[in-house]
């Protein structure tokens, strides 16, 4: 049985923005096995510009509902976000964000599959995302540093501007993903 789970992790890792990863396992207080996972990426992350530079969206959205989940082609758990301010693109209403990874039911046991730790969004929360399109199924964002939770006013002013700033100075991906989100 584990042997299937790592080759669906390896699969899960693989598809999207990222290359290859490893994974650690942890029970929580409910019996659902935790799934951490590593990743590595084909953009530094950690620029914000190089991150914007790879991103169709990036906008302040507050999550609405958890709206379901899809494994086609990977695991990713969807949610609707009300989009509140664009910073680049020209979002508007209401629009499906995906999260790589989330609740998955193999074999009998319940896992959690976590990217970086990354933890599921929470519905009524506002983040900073900063996201691609993958055509019908909505924006997909990189795990924790394409969501980043926004605390009060001034820390979302804060990210705006940030932002902002790593939009004017973005620095565009040097070839094309062609759907890998």
């Amino acid at each position: 049985m584990l042997s299937k789970i790592k080759i669906f992790f390896v699969f899960f890792v693989l598809a999207g923005l990222i290359g290859t990863g490893f994974w650690l396992t942890q029970t929580n207080e409910n019996g659902v096995e935790i799934v951490y996972g590593q990743a590595v990426y084909i953009v530094d992350v950690t620029d914000d510009r190089e991150l914007v530079g790879v991103a169709d969206n990036v906008f302040v959205g507050k999550v609405i509902a958890q709206t379901g989940t899809t494994t086609d082609p990977y695991l990713r758990t969807q949610f609707s976000v009300e989009v509140l301010e664009n910073i680049k693109g020209n979002l508007a209403g209401t629009v499906t964000v995906n999260q790589k990874g989330g609740y998955e039911h193999f074999e009998g046991k319940d896992y959690l599959i976590l990217i970086e730790g990354d933890k599921l969004l929470e519905p009524d929360e506002s983040y900073l995302f900063v996201t691609r399109v993958n055509d019908t199924r909505g924006h997909t964002f990189v795990p924790v540093y394409g969501n980043l939770l926004i605390m009060d006013q001034a820390d979302s002013q804060d990210k705006v501007e940030r932002f902002e700033r790593a939009f004017a100075q973005e620095i565009p991906l040097k070839y094309e993903l062609q759907g890998q989100t």
